[in-house]
């Protein structure tokens, strides 16, 4: 894909089609109902909401949380199946990492699935627990340290 429009979300109405989006790639595959595809933290102050449209339809979507004053955690990571593997997911980490960065982060976390992890590990995310369930799936939390700001200038 050519260059992808990442955005934060700007109002309610984008929210609720965020999560639908979630909720269509993250829940509904595992026969999970509508409202399993948000969490207590989704309105915190601490959380910023990245989708990519095309089309006027939200095709990706992620979360950052900050959970520290150093560590961030990236979340609900779902592209649409019709525009997976065409660097929707890429260009929406890049886009969190490229903020956690400008909030003087040092380093980002997920629990990604199984079937996931070696997506994450091409980003340069690395294991940090053995396998575990969540919802029935096998996860594991990852980590990627943040390159330092002040080296980069």
């Amino acid at each position: 894909m050519s260059k992808l429009k990442i955005s934060l979300i700007q109002n309610q109405r984008e929210k609720d089609k965020m999560y639908y989006q979630r909720w269509l790639v993250l829940r509904k595959p595992i026969n999970m109902e509508r409202g399993t595809e948000k969490d207590e933290y989704d309105d915190d102050y601490y959380c910023l909401h990245f989708i990519t449209v095309c089309k006027e339809q939200i095709i990706g979507s992620a979360r950052l949380r900050q959970l520290s004053t150093k560590l961030g955690s990236i979340s609900y990571l779902a592209v649409l199946p019709e525009f997976q593997y065409q660097g929707v997911g890429t260009s929406l980490v890049q886009k969190i990492i490229e903020i956690a960065k400008q909030q003087q982060l040092t380093s980002l976390r997920v629990m990604s699935r199984i079937n996931a992890s070696k997506f994450y590990e091409k980003i340069g995310f690395r294991d940090t627990s053995p396998p575990f369930e969540f919802l029935g799936i096998p996860h594991k939390f990852m980590l990627l340290n943040l390159p330092d700001l002040h080296n980069n200038l």
